[in-house]
């Protein structure tokens, strides 16, 4: 079937599609990959295994004891999952939010098109079609919250994702069974969390679940930054307008799929790293978000007046993440117009006191000037790299004539 990795006569019947990929062609979405959902009355995993085999994919069991598994093929990822209950409106009973518990069985599918051949053929026991119209999310059932509590996160997540307002009766049973979510693994609350963080206006819904107290057990709100954090998204934004070159570094990627946008969010976020340990984040992030919230202070400090030598001796510890820390500056209050002269010299390679280049080695004094190896020889360099950033040097006669000076 044209636009999917494999051929759907693969498939028994009756297979159904089911979730988000419905839901997005009913909004007239469709992301960069492929998320397919299917329910099959029997033996999914087999069915999963035979068409890993026969493509040549990727295959893994995600739930042994549920019967899910999951083909991986270039373009995206196919889910088989034995369908639960004795018919799909009883699974379907079990979905999180109506929105995403409406099916349709694949051979009702326009292969065109890939859209129903009737609007008919979707089968919507919860009126799910009606809350995508009116841009709600409603819950099936509160005790399919409680069943997966990461449900209660994702329903914030879904929310600023799709540019829709959850019903009042459905956020009042999220708060009530918040505390649920602290039961949670660290990997699947920080994964839903880089994805809501992602999001274009995902820090709005993001500071609801903290005002909701959704995240209270993994963001205790009395290390929280909210003022800043509540600027941080315009704050990018503006940086990206000003310096478009910034974008390589929002989009680096630290850890898996996250990247330093999530982090930076987080830093602006918190006023302790500590605090955000129960999230398990990778080295390469904790080494940022330590690193950002450490020399914050130090660089507001800097910013009224800082000599060339101040400017260089602060570039030197933090330059792999320099501009997540004018990021947070600009979120605190302080101006653009102090902060972009030291971007600029992030952003310029070619900078003597964000880049200096040595202009001698330890060589160099030991062959040119018979200058015995001790640490009197790292202190001498040193010497050479501040007269190189204060602009009295800028050759390598000019360090040699400079070391001579100091020696003799």
């Amino acid at each position: 079937m044209h636009e999917f990795p494999f051929d759907f006569n693969d498939l028994p019947t009756p297979a159904y599609l089911v979730g988000g990929w419905v839901r997005d062609r009913i909004l007239s979405r469709q992301g960069k990959y492929l998320d397919l959902d299917f329910v099959l009355p029997e033996k999914a995993v087999e069915k999963a295994q035979a068409i890993a085999r026969k493509y040549k994919a990727g295959f893994v069991v995600l739930d042994a004891e549920r019967q899910i598994a999951r083909v991986v093929f270039k373009e995206g990822t196919a889910d088989f999952a034995q369908q639960m209950g004795s018919s799909l409106e009883a699974d379907l009973g079990r979905r999180d939010f109506c929105m995403n518990a409406i099916a349709i069985e694949y051979h009702q599918l326009n292969e065109s098109v890939l859209l129903p051949k009737a609007k008919e053929h979707f089968i919507d026991p919860f009126d799910g079609i009606g809350d995508l119209h009116a841009k709600r999310i409603r819950m099936v059932a509160p005790e399919n919250l409680v069943d997966d509590p990461l449900r209660i996160l994702r329903g914030y997540r879904q929310a600023a994702q799709l540019g829709f307002e959850i019903e009042s009766l459905t956020r009042q049973v999220l708060i009530k069974f918040a505390p649920k979510l602290k039961t949670m693994a660290a990997e699947r609350v920080r994964t839903e969390l880089g994805y809501l963080l992602s999001i274009a206006n995902g820090s709005q819904w993001m500071l609801d679940a903290i005002r909701d107290r959704i995240l209270e057990d993994w963001l205790p709100s009395q290390h929280l930054n909210l003022k800043r954090f509540a600027k941080i998204e315009s704050v990018i934004l503006e940086l990206l307008i000003k310096f478009p070159s910034l974008e390589l570094f929002f989009g680096k990627q630290l850890s898996g799929d996250r990247y330093a946008l999530m982090i930076i969010k987080l830093a602006a976020l918190t006023n302790s790293a500590t605090a955000l340990e129960p999230l398990g984040l990778s080295r390469a992030e904790q080494r940022w978000l330590v690193g950002i919230l450490r020399y914050l202070s130090q660089f507001i400090a800097l910013l009224d007046h800082a000599s060339p030598r101040e400017q260089y001796k602060f570039f030197q510890p933090t330059l792999e993440f320099f501009p997540a820390i004018a990021a947070l500056a600009l979120a605190g209050g302080y101006e653009l117009e102090a902060i972009a002269p030291w971007l600029e010299r992030w952003l310029n390679p070619a900078d003597a006191i964000a880049y200096p280049i040595a202009l001698i080695t330890g060589d160099d004094l030991r062959k040119d000037l018979g200058i015995a190896p001790s640490p009197k020889i790292g202190e001498l360099l040193e010497s050479v790299k501040m007269a190189q950033v204060e602009g009295k040097i800028s050759s390598r006669e000019d360090a040699i004539a400079f070391v001579k000076a100091i020696v003799a």
